[in-house]
């Protein structure tokens, strides 16, 4: 999208060899020496906070968590390939995306009833293959379990995309589309009796209805959230009112798009920063995390559930890739809100100044994500192994921040700072990226006054430049905080911005592409959908597709 740099990857003890070409800008990340020095927690007290309780300098005030997981999934349906490796060298321009770039919801629909029909209830009195097959009670199997996916035998999800059970969450932001789907078809069955009659028109229209949506959530619901309004309304509105997409360095040829490797191995990636540590599925329960005064129930270690542990069974942490254990079913309330969070500046204390938000009450329950900064927490540093592989196979390499650093260090992308330069914004300072790790605060120290040369000097990499950005320029309009990372900075937010705009606007499917003016609330005069109230956000979908209930359990 860019350019693309050099940069020398070697093993630890492996004489620096001089590199065919000069070394001018791309990081070196040493492979097989875990670069962050890891202090042991300490076992005397828990190791998150209870439900409900503010973390002001941890807390995003304008991102609930839902968020982080929506993004992984828009994630894999946009991107996938089998054969990556932290281990070799890559060529970005070789690199062969196995999964289409759009918003097609590939990751869901798999190739089809026709193609993949053991994703789809087969029987006539369903439809005869239009609706999703969802979970199974346990015990029970003759009786669906709305929040689950289905599995085979062995327990692994039977889905367009074996990482959508990577995690207890993301399982279920799929079981919630696949649920919108049914329910979409269930009411254009009503709505247009013609379509009742032809089954394969039926599910086409019911599928374009639910792609649709779910790409004017992508553009209108996440992505301002996540780019900030200005950007957003730059690149998405062309700075007026209606969709007029502004896009000046995402440039596919022949109009067909593509995958930036500065948008899926850096910018794309700011999301690991806006994980917790441990989540609360519902409210009132300490089996699933939601007690604001007693621990977990399944590892006193944590309040809430963890999002990864190194106590692998199923039930004491939201590993995946495993049928999800009974009752935990979320709560959507907990992920996204209906509203903007209630907040306040913090008057006093070490959080003075920073804005937090408020503790949660009835009515508000909505855990935040994570801020958008150069930190990420300490579970992604013990990734288990069936998620820390290379190609299909665990490659010994727990730690989510370096297997990010390696990976953007094989595939020679450019520095943060050269990627500023092209698109024309300013350049974070020496001082601005480095000086806040001096003394080791931060693990190692990479500050101008360290005892050992910085080797990531003047060209930092490009996905820890994104996240560092976003810790000092990603501020909203919300009253002023001392903190930042409420949003992604000028590079991160533009490489974002246009990739998901781009992909949209080149994509002869989409709305964006079909009728630029096209909203969730024009759908009934198109096709006779009418769901009440407009789906316009992932809380109103999680409303329609739950009737209400704001959980599928």
């Amino acid at each position: 999208m860019i350019q693309q740099e050099t940069a020398h990857f070697r093993k630890s003890g492996e004489a620096t060899l001089p590199p065919k070409t000069p070394v001018a800008e791309g990081p070196d990340v040493v492979f097989g020496a875990v670069p962050f020095d890891r202090d042991p927690p300490d076992t005397n007290k828990l190791l998150d906070t209870p439900y409900g309780e503010p973390e002001p300098a941890d807390e995003n005030p304008t991102i609930p968590a839902g968020y982080t997981y929506f993004g992984q999934f828009i994630d894999h349906d946009l991107t996938f390939d089998p054969n990556s490796s932290l281990q070799k060298q890559n060529d970005p321009d070789a690199t062969e995306d196995f999964r289409t770039p759009r918003f097609d919801l590939d990751s869901l629909y798999g190739r089809g009833p026709d193609d993949q029909p053991y994703l789809y209830k087969d029987r006539p009195v369903d439809g005869g293959g239009i609706r999703f097959l969802l979970g199974r009670q346990t015990g029970n199997p003759s009786m669906e379990r709305r929040g689950e996916l289905p599995r085979n035998v062995e327990g692994r999800a039977l889905t367009g995309d074996p990482r959508n059970d990577e995690n207890g969450i993301i399982c279920q932001v799929q079981a919630l589309f696949l649920n919108f789907h049914n329910k979409v078809v269930d009411t254009l069955e009503t709505a247009r009796p013609d379509l009742k009659a032809d089954r394969h028109r039926l599910f086409l229209e019911a599928q374009r209805i639910v792609r649709w949506h779910y790409q004017y959530l992508v553009l209108n619901d996440y992505l301002p959230r996540i780019v900030g309004e200005e950007t957003w309304k730059r690149v998405y509105l062309g700075g007026g009112t209606k969709p007029h997409p502004h896009i000046e360095f995402y440039k596919p040829k022949d109009g067909q798009a593509y995958m930036p490797v500065e948008f899926s191995v850096a910018a794309f990636r700011f999301g690991h920063s806006m994980v917790r540590p441990s989540y609360a599925l519902r409210r009132g329960d300490a089996n699933v995390g939601g007690d604001a005064v007693a621990p977990f129930a399944a590892d006193h270690r944590f309040h809430r559930i963890p999002i990864f542990s190194d106590n692998f069974e199923a039930d004491k942490s939201l590993n995946g890739f495993g049928p999800l254990p009974p009752g935990w079913e979320i709560d959507w309330r907990l992920f996204f809100s209906a509203g903007a969070l209630p907040t306040a500046v913090t008057g006093s204390g070490k959080d003075k100044g920073i804005l937090g938000v408020l503790p949660q009450t009835d009515t508000q329950r909505t855990q935040p994500g994570y801020r958008i900064d150069a930190q990420i927490v300490d579970p992604l540093a013990m990734l288990p192994p069936d998620v820390a592989k290379s190609g299909d196979q665990p490659d010994g390499i727990p730690s989510l921040a370096y297997r990010n650093l390696l990976r953007g260090s094989a595939f020679s992308l450019p520095s943060g700072q050269n990627v500023a330069r092209a698109i024309r914004v300013p350049v974070l300072s020496e001082k601005e990226l480095w000086d806040d790790t001096a003394g080791g605060s931060r693990g190692h120290d990479f500050s101008a006054t360290a005892s050992t040369p910085n080797p990531f000097a003047f060209r930092a990499p490009l996905w820890f430049y994104i996240l560092k950005e976003s810790e000092l320029k990603g501020r909203s309009a919300l009253p002023k905080d001392k903190a930042g990372g409420h949003h992604l900075g000028p590079v991160g937010g533009r490489i974002v911005a246009e990739v998901l705009v781009g992909i949209a606007f080149n994509d002869h499917t989409s709305f964006l592409y079909q009728d630029r003016e096209w909203t969730p609330a024009a759908e009934k005069a198109r096709s006779g959908f009418d769901p009440g109230t407009p789906v316009t956000t992932m809380f109103e979908l999680a409303a329609w597709t739950t009737g209400g209930t704001m959980t599928l359990g």
